[in-house]
């Protein structure tokens, strides 16, 4: 199931309507992948929708971001460009490369083990895990070392 069919279930179980700006930003965000900011978005619909402003595109990934679909990220040395993961089934986390700025997603059991592990102890309920590892790619690490 796409990120789209996914979309349309979720905002019409909310009495909500999937509008053309919401497909387009939703095609957008499956098109490009990597956590793409809203300017990146904004950019890659313009050649098809210039009808489409930057607010628009704000406007709709907020309300996607409140119906659960897309996650806002603040990734290190990006602190002032909020970059968004469209919603997935599984919870996976983040590493993002301090040269080239890559971001590479995965998945962790043990990262998972430990929230839950906290929350028993803690006696809280956690409802979200972010994790992000820095470091340097396989492509940079062999650049630096050339």
């Amino acid at each position: 199931m796409t990120l789209s069919d996914t979309a349309i279930r979720e905002i019409h179980a909310r009495g909500g309507r999937m509008t053309v700006q919401r497909k387009v930003i939703l095609a957008a965000l499956e098109g490009l992948g990597g956590h793409p900011t809203a300017e990146e978005i904004h950019s890659y619909i313009q050649a098809d929708h210039p009808e489409i402003n930057l607010s628009t595109v704000y406007r709709n990934l907020r309300l996607l971001e409140t119906g659960g679909l897309v996650n806002p990220r603040w990734f290190e040395g990006d602190r002032r460009q909020q970059r968004f993961d469209p919603l997935v089934a599984t919870n996976h986390y983040h590493f993002r490369c301090q040269s080239c700025g890559c971001i590479i997603e995965f998945e962790s059991r043990e990262i998972e083990q430990a929230a839950a592990e906290f929350a028993r102890l803690s006696q809280v309920e956690v409802t979200s895990t972010v994790f992000t590892v820095y470091g340097f790619c396989s492509d940079c690490r062999v650049g630096a070392a050339g």
